[in-house]
């Protein structure tokens, strides 16, 4: 049943290209007043999710409902409700920026808060009387996430919003996504390889490897899901035969700078009943147990993995 409530509810949404299984029975929503992330290294499917959602792209199965239509239906007036970024898109390199920014709040009619552009495109030090091409790769990413912002979107979609962006630049947009998500109760929903990014911002993280889902959760549910623990054991064989047996552990992990007998087991599905089970089956002592950083999830979903949805 699709969530009448979200700013997007997908269901079961795949797409081919050719005989190519792009998207397999994908499932995704968006609240309002959130921040939904896509993860998955290139060609896993964001950019053409992100499509399918914008309703610029049409999916061969599945439900989709987007601003409570089906996307590929959404009209002028549902149109105007979101905003679609990604590094393609179609200024002209030889008008004036300003031209640029009368052009975009004309075609944004009364949602679009002029106050709010100026304000960030002076804070973000973009010069208004330069020709479009002649601004940086960065600055021109700066426009157009001021002009997005500033259009007051209920849906934002950024497709690798912050290529071009220093360190500092990037920490002051994602500042800016948050404040905008918190005063309009939009959502968001972001593809991005820039993990740190995604961990500070993202109320929901989901995962996609050649087109499907093999995890999802919030920042923190993820890391506890795949906790580490270290262990000491004298049979070695013993406890790596039991990793393989116990459904919810991923595998075993030998350190070569471990002390002799120590072992970092990797959790696909952690729980204290699990790793009791774990120790009463093998016989191994627990030392500790932490939880991994998102880039350790993000490297052990997708590059160790079996996929299931």
């Amino acid at each position: 049943m699709m969530n009448g409530d979200a700013t997007v509810s997908l269901q079961g949404v795949s797409r081919w290209f050719g005989e190519e299984a792009v998207l397999r029975e994908v499932d995704l929503t968006v609240e309002p007043g959130t921040v939904s992330a896509l993860l998955g290294r290139n060609g896993s499917g964001k950019s053409t999710l992100i499509r399918i959602v914008a309703g610029t792209l049409a999916r061969h199965a599945g439900h989709a409902r987007v601003l409570g239509r089906d996307p590929e239906l959404l009209g002028v007036a549902e149109r105007l409700r979101l905003v679609w970024i990604t590094d393609q898109a179609g200024e002209n390199p030889r008008r004036r920026v300003s031209q640029e920014l009368d052009l975009i709040a004309g075609l944004r009619r009364g949602r679009f808060d002029r106050t709010c552009a100026d304000k960030l495109l002076a804070r973000w030090e973009v010069d208004l009387s330069k020709r479009f091409g002649e601004l940086s790769r960065g600055l021109q990413t700066r426009f157009r996430l001021a002009t997005a912002l500033a259009a007051r979107p209920e849906l934002l979609l950024l497709d690798e919003p912050t290529l071009g962006l220093d360190l500092f630049a990037r920490r002051d947009l994602l500042e800016v996504i948050v404040d905008v998500v918190s005063e309009l109760e939009s959502a968001v929903l972001i593809a991005s390889h820039q993990l740190d990014d995604v961990e500070r911002i993202a109320d929901q993280i989901t995962f996609l490897h050649e087109g499907r889902v093999p995890a999802r959760g919030t920042p923190d549910e993820l890391r506890d899901r795949h906790r580490l623990a270290r262990v000491e054991t004298d049979d070695p064989a013993g406890l790596g035969l039991v990793c393989e047996q116990l459904l919810g552990i991923r595998r075993l992990v030998r350190d070569d700078e471990d002390p002799i007998g120590e072992h970092v087991v990797q959790f696909d599905d952690y729980s204290l009943e699990l790793q009791g089970e774990l120790l009463a089956k093998s016989d191994a002592r627990l030392i500790d147990v932490s939880r991994p950083t998102l880039a350790d999830v993000y490297l052990e979903v997708l590059g160790n993995s079996p996929v299931s949805a």
